[in-house]
């Protein structure tokens, strides 16, 4: 978008521009468990109580030594990894009749480095993770004020895809029919602190037909308002702005197709801690005594030691699990990776059984159906992004 600046101002108390809107709301709970399981066992761990319950009574110190015996089986990871990947195995490409200024762009669609390929495996990637995701048509150019998202890779004036994740929309309005009034988008910029430190600063970006603002904090005090740093008008009578949808709900609004999968994925986290748990528990022996001689000194245990018992009754045994509950555990462990995988299309783990090879075939048709149309979701927005981009 060909911006020029204008003058700077205060936002209105009654509003604050970085509140996000109730749809926002509705939806962030899903992205929530998603991007932990997506962080990994790290993640999962520092979310502590959220996905792994404190048990009633037990002490913090216990809960944690638990917690840190926990490790993320993460199905829904591998899952989103295989099934945004098994459609490129080919690049993706343009047809032939394509305009060589097009043909350059999208050998560095996002000025960050990502052809046409990769930015569409990244795309198709949160379309699965979070349901929907967005594409921004700019147009940087050498102006004053702050720099725009990926202005630092700046690399002359032609336009750029960015790839708005989902949760960084934050809100918007439309008018009848549709059409987009009003978007705001959540940013981060990492800038120069001295000589050798750097600082990552808020501020959200709200665009308008013909016009765009970026809002900052001018401190880091939640109480303080955000102020209006730069803004201008562009060259287009629309928000160039597409987006791609994975699991539709309503206008910018969707569920994750892979919620249920995200679901058992939690499952499995919280009863691997019971097994791990449970493991440790029968791995350290009890040692009973009963009607034992104690001295001075009382008992060392250890071999070339007698212990000495008072009468008949006198007693000395560990006393172990039976096992029981462990076969349990890992059965329960074994149905949850088994559940996950027929979510995960069977490319998880193999299934030792329990299905015919035309049950497996028919998931494998209805699955492939799917993410064939998803990819065509990727491919029809890409087409009209870079409609915007030509313009």
């Amino acid at each position: 978008m060909r911006q020029r600046a204008n003058s700077p101002a205060v936002a209105s108390s009654e509003a604050d521009v970085a509140t996000p809107c109730s749809a926002w709301h509705a939806m962030a709970p899903d992205w929530e468990l998603i991007g932990d399981l997506q962080g990994g066992t790290r993640a999962m761990r520092a979310a502590g109580e959220r996905w792994l319950p404190r048990e009633p009574r037990e002490s913090l110190e216990a809960y944690r030594i638990r917690l840190s015996r926990t490790v993320l089986f993460n199905g829904f990871g591998r899952a989103v990894q295989t099934l945004s990947g098994k459609p490129f195995a080919k690049p993706a490409s343009l047809g032939d009749g394509a305009d060589p200024r097009i043909r350059a762009l999208c050998r560095d669609l996002d000025l960050g480095g990502r052809d046409l390929t990769t930015f569409a495996r990244d795309v198709l990637r949160a379309a699965l993770t979070d349901g929907v995701t967005h594409l921004l048509v700019d147009y940087p150019e050498a102006r004053d004020g702050v720099e725009t998202l990926h202005d630092e890779r700046r690399r002359g004036a032609r336009p750029y895809c960015v790839h708005v994740p989902a949760r960084d929309l934050i809100g918007w309005r439309a008018g009848d029919g549709g059409t987009l009034e009003r978007l705001r988008i959540r940013e981060t910029v990492v800038e120069r602190d001295g000589a050798w430190g750097e600082r990552v600063v808020p501020q959200v970006r709200v665009l308008e037909p013909g016009r765009w603002t970026v809002w900052r904090k001018p401190d880091s005090s939640e109480d303080a308002p955000w102020r209006q740093v730069a803004g201008g008008e562009t060259s287009l009578d629309r928000i160039p702005f597409v987006s791609i949808y994975a699991g539709r709900t309503g206008f910018l609004t969707a569920r994750p197709p892979l919620m249920d999968l995200a679901w058992l994925n939690l499952a499995h986290w919280q009863s691997s801690s019971d097994q791990r748990h449970i493991l440790h528990v029968a791995r350290v022996p009890i040692l009973f005594a009963r009607n034992l001689k104690v001295g001075e000194d009382g008992v060392e245990i250890g071999p070339n030691r007698l212990i000495l018992g008072d009468g008949d009754a006198a007693d000395l045994r560990y006393v172990e699990h039976s096992g029981a509950a462990i076969a349990a555990g890992r059965q329960d462990l074994v149905d949850l990776e088994d559940r996950m995988a027929v979510m995960g299309l069977d490319l998880l783990v193999g299934r030792t059984g329990g299905a015919t090879a035309t049950e497996r075939a028919i998931d494998a048709a209805r699955a492939d159906s799917a993410l064939a149309g998803l990819v065509r979701e990727v491919e029809e927005g890409l087409t009209r992004a870079l409609g915007l981009a030509a313009k």
